[in-house]
């Protein structure tokens, strides 16, 4: 199998996709990517059908491909409806295609004529889209959503769009309805809207009055931020224990803690996270402020000089070894550590210790040290930060999105350095660790230009040059109570939001294997003085 997943891999990687090479692949995420990259071929559409008939799992990306090439009509007009503008959607007459093209945000933005006649032609199939339309021609349109009952206020709250969410969503309500509106499905999501947007200042206030104790760890906690904005610090203590006890993952846990001590101040709370066998801004905080040094990680291992028996440059091979890694009992992980024992194999072979020491101990790697002995210590600490959050070293990783290898450098942008270094490069040649680094260290060298912390940094590779710059100039990062903590959890964009927290505490410990400890409570600090941290907010800069 393996000989045969090499040569595919050969094949795909020096020559143009064929159908027959995606037929003889195996079924999976990695063959999704290539039939991605097929479809952006001159082929039939009778291909078309085939490649597309492979897929496994609806993806995005080859969709819209598809359905540049398929004859198919079924598709096709399911495209057409998606797209239908307002003349010709006012004009259709089938019901799943108007539900398909009318969005609540949309039909908020018709008249009420317009509105009427689609909710009228909704009414059978779709009885309660149908009356969420209809309600929105009755006045006063918000009282009228709230006597219809909790579900549809939620559904549209959620759904119509921050404008009008912002028009006409932000109402104070009182305790009994908003304990009445928590029990409704979709209410987890709505908290989130209203907590992250600083617009929902009156459904802010509103939520001081929930008492509901069935929500999730996410909701319990911002219900804490709020309640820290208006001051109502024994609520978000109460909401904080309540997030503890519900989170699942050890960081969330920490999290509920750490904001515990930055409330109360109280230092129990402080020894509670440097006992925690996680490694994250929060658990660093508490040990540098109670002067322990945090030992649970490993920076290398104990591998042997001799040719690997595992190609992890192959994203097939890779797949495969993940799922087997995943499903393994501890003995079997011990098994996988001996066999895949090369210092070739040390990538894989960390990724699997510490799987089998269940994340008691963190993997700190720093592999492909030829592409990055030139750099600075400081510069080497970020790449290894970002590498080790993107994709743990593999090679071949490849998320759903098609970002790729070490790195994960997305395809645009893979594009476009490789435009800037006038060189002709393939997607697959990414999975080349070397060649992947390489890449992004441009890449972020661009960034360093405007962003000079760590955690902007990461915001940027993750979330994009202009995100993060929009993020920054809306008054984000500034001083104040409980900053630049509140700034950092209540960041719209929770990937990077999260990410940014990870990569932050994967650099301090970067750091510090390297020789140059960095204090974590220094780099916080940083966050609020724009002369440290970026270029893009010279109204909040300060003389030194």
């Amino acid at each position: 199998m393996r000989v045969v997943l090499l040569l595919l891999f050969s094949l795909l990687l020096s020559a143009q996709i064929t159908l027959d090479e995606l037929q003889k692949s195996p079924k999976g995420h990695v063959r999704n990517f290539h039939i991605w990259q097929y479809m952006q071929g001159e082929i039939s559409a009778a291909d078309a059908e085939i490649a597309y008939g492979l897929m496994d799992k609806y993806n995005y990306k080859i969709h819209k491909l598809y359905i540049k090439k398929t004859k198919n009509k079924k598709a096709l007009e399911k495209e057409r409806c998606s797209h239908l503008k307002t003349s010709a959607l006012l004009q259709e007459n089938n019901a799943s295609c108007i539900s398909t093209a009318l969005s609540y945000s949309r039909a908020m933005g018709l008249t009420k004529a317009q509105r009427e006649k689609l909710s009228v032609k909704l009414q059978k199939a779709y009885p309660k889209k149908s009356e969420r339309i209809s309600l929105m021609n009755k006045k006063p349109f918000i009282l009228s959503v709230l006597q219809s009952g909790n579900e549809n206020y939620v559904q549209l709250f959620n759904h119509v769009g921050s404008k009008y969410r912002h028009r006409y969503f932000n109402i104070k309500l009182p305790p009994e309805r908003i304990n009445e509106l928590a029990k409704a499905k979709g209410f987890n999501r709505m908290v989130q809207y209203i907590v992250l947007d600083k617009m929902m200042f009156r459904m802010q206030a509103s939520l001081l009055g929930l008492s509901h104790n069935e929500l999730n760890d996410k909701s319990y906690f911002f219900l804490a931020l709020n309640a820290l904005h208006f001051k109502a610090t024994n609520k978000a203590m109460f909401y904080l224990e309540l997030a503890h006890k519900k989170a699942y993952l050890k960081m969330d846990q920490d999290k509920s803690v750490f904001w515990m001590y930055i409330i109360s101040k109280d230092k129990k709370y402080l020894k509670a996270l440097s006992l925690s066998s996680d490694i994250n801004m929060y658990t660093l905080y508490a040990n540098e402020k109670l002067h322990i040094e945090v030992k649970n990680y490993f920076c290398k291992r104990d591998l042997k000089d001799k040719e690997s028996c595992i190609n992890l440059n192959n994203p097939y091979v890779w797949e495969k070894a993940l799922n087997e890694v995943r499903e393994a009992n501890a003995t079997q992980l011990q098994g996988m550590l001996e066999k895949f024992n090369s210092k070739e194999d040390e990538a894989l072979n960390a990724f699997i210790y510490a799987r089998s020491l269940k994340y008691e101990k963190h993997n700190y790697i720093m592999p492909y040290k030829k592409v990055t002995k030139e750099l600075s210590n400081d510069d080497k600490a970020l790449i290894y930060a970002l590498a080790k959050q993107e994709s743990q070293f593999i090679p071949s990783a490849l998320s759903r999105s098609y970002a790729l290898g070490v790195m994960q450098m997305m395809p645009f942008l893979v594009d476009s350095l490789a435009k800037q270094k006038k060189e002709k490069v393939a997607l697959n040649e990414m999975f080349n660790p070397y060649k992947n680094i390489s890449y992004s260290k441009k890449h972020i060298k661009w960034i360093q230009k405007s962003l000079y912390h760590p955690l902007f940094i990461a915001y940027a590779y993750n979330g994009g040059m202009g995100f993060t710059r929009r993020h920054l100039e809306t008054g984000s990062f500034t001083k104040g109570s409980f900053e630049p903590f509140l700034s950092m959890e209540l960041m719209s964009n929770t990937e990077s939001r999260e990410y940014g927290k990870k990569v932050l505490a994967n650099y301090v410990v970067y750091k510090k294997i390297l020789g140059e400890e960095v204090s974590i409570i220094s780099l916080f600090n940083q966050l609020t003085n724009p002369l440290e941290t970026d270029k893009f907010r010279p109204k909040y800069r300060v003389k030194k």
